[in-house]
């Protein structure tokens, strides 16, 4: 009776610990900040699991995700392109790629006028100096 209770016990313990490993996932965390909007805390969370594993190219799209909606499009680039290296067969990587290396090359130029206060002539008609938005890269 003692070694049922004992075993009983452990495997308790064994669930218990792998059911708090698995509410920690910076994965599963950041994509709960992403959906409420908290860009800040997801690029953290996935930068976390990206440390945990370099090759995790779901990680480092995520990452790109919240960096982009955060306006720091140069390292979701680079962390999109490395997630592109890793999975070049995902179609969602590939997509949020092209959109941003698209939206890119249509505003850098722009986007680096405005925040040298040097806007370019007739770059945003009807917006003043404000860029267009950078392009939505998380779809449902």
């Amino acid at each position: 009776m003692r070694s049922i209770n004992h075993f009983v016990s452990a495997s308790l313990l064994m669930l218990s610990a792998s059911t708090s490993v698995y509410a920690q996932d910076p994965n599963v965390e950041g994509r709960n900040f992403l959906a409420e909007g908290n860009n800040s805390a997801a690029s953290k969370k996935f930068a976390e699991a990206a440390k945990i594993n370099p090759f995790d190219a779901s990680a480092l799209n995520n990452q790109a995700v919240a960096l982009a909606a955060q306006g720091d499009n140069e390292k979701a680039l680079n962390l999109l392109e490395r997630a592109n290296r890793l999975a070049p067969n995902r179609a969602d990587i590939v997509a949020n790629l092209n959109e941003l290396r698209n939206w890119m090359n249509r505003n850098t130029p722009q986007v680096l006028a405005v925040q040298r206060k040097a806007p370019v002539p007739g770059a945003y008609p009807n917006q003043g100096d404000i860029p267009p938005e950078p392009p939505p890269l998380w779809k449902k």
